[in-house]
């Protein structure tokens, strides 16, 4: 290994499990190592707060990779939630050209691992059907036992991936499209909530600017909650500036700085069901990002 990987991350992404923009391009499948830590400040009215992470994914052998990851976010200002908020995650991914697995646990609560029900077990297994030339064709089978939607049982899906050198579509969700070397457009939609639209150009070989839409909901089990079939579910859109710089192959900085707007976060025993619902108004966030690969 060469270095450390740092992220600066503000709010934390979705796909990260944090509050905010900014997900970690390496969170998924990634098949080199890393090694990140991040941490980073929101002002949104009713949902004030820093957060910090650290995160990592380690290639045991070629087609086998482990990941592991700890998140926190300091709650700043006054409502029923409470003063800290954790995740902690640990995952272990096998491919080979035709199959692909999962297995893995995670935590994000109050008090971490408290009791089964603020721990998630997720299991995932796919296998190619087709692929020729530009398209691609998997179908998997999913099972997580905290979700928020299709809990406890396997859930079956399909994802087709159609790839050219200027258009990358998969279906379910997600788009990039380089309509020339300097310009790119990107779109993705991840079940139950969250989607992010973004535009970039690049100025340089090394220097790249654009902007960027998000929305997600994130789903928390509190450890002392009375009904521990539900969850606490935050609910944020950000709208913000990006800028890339990448000096080396192996490095990256990444900065956002924009808008935390209007959000809410409730309980529910599912995402769409909206108990004890606050209201969160806009207010300045910031990110920074600085990404290491081995």
């Amino acid at each position: 290994m060469r270095g450390l990987l740092l992220a600066l991350l503000l709010p934390a992404g979705a796909a990260a499990q944090g509050l905010g923009p900014g997900a970690d391009p390496y969170r998924a499948d990634i098949r080199r190592p890393f090694v990140a830590a991040g941490a980073g400040y929101s002002d949104a009215e009713g949902l004030r707060h820093r957060s910090a992470r650290v995160s990592g994914n380690a290639v045991l052998r070629p087609g086998l990779t482990l990941e592991a990851g700890f998140s926190d976010h300091r709650i700043l200002r006054d409502g029923w939630l409470p003063g800290e908020l954790y995740t902690a995650d640990l995952r272990l991914n096998a491919r080979t050209r035709r199959y692909a697995f999962s297995a893995g646990v995670r935590s994000s609560s109050d008090r971490l691992f408290y009791s089964a029900s603020e721990t998630d077990l997720s299991l995932n297994a796919a296998k190619v059907l087709s692929a020729e030339g530009r398209h691609r064709l998997s179908f998997g089978l999913a099972y997580s036992s905290r979700r928020s939607f299709a809990r406890g049982y396997p859930f079956p899906y399909l994802l087709y991936t159609y790839r050219t050198e200027t258009l990358v579509f998969n279906l379910p969700f997600s788009a990039l499209w380089r309509p020339s070397p300097d310009y790119e457009v990107s779109a993705s939609y991840m079940p139950p909530k969250y989607c992010k639209l973004g535009l970039a150009r690049r100025l340089t070989a090394e220097v790249k600017l654009g902007a960027e839409y998000s929305f997600s909901a994130l789903q928390y089990d509190l450890a002392h909650r009375q009904d521990k079939s539900a969850s606490t579910y935050i609910e944020q859109r950000s709208a913000g500036l990006t800028a890339d710089y990448a000096p080396a192959g192996d490095y990256r900085l990444a900065a956002w700085a924009g808008w935390a707007l209007r959000g809410r976060y409730y309980d529910g025993r599912t995402y769409d069901e909206h108990r004890d619902a606050v209201t969160t108004r806009p207010g300045p966030a910031l990110a920074l990002n600085f990404y290491r690969l081995f």
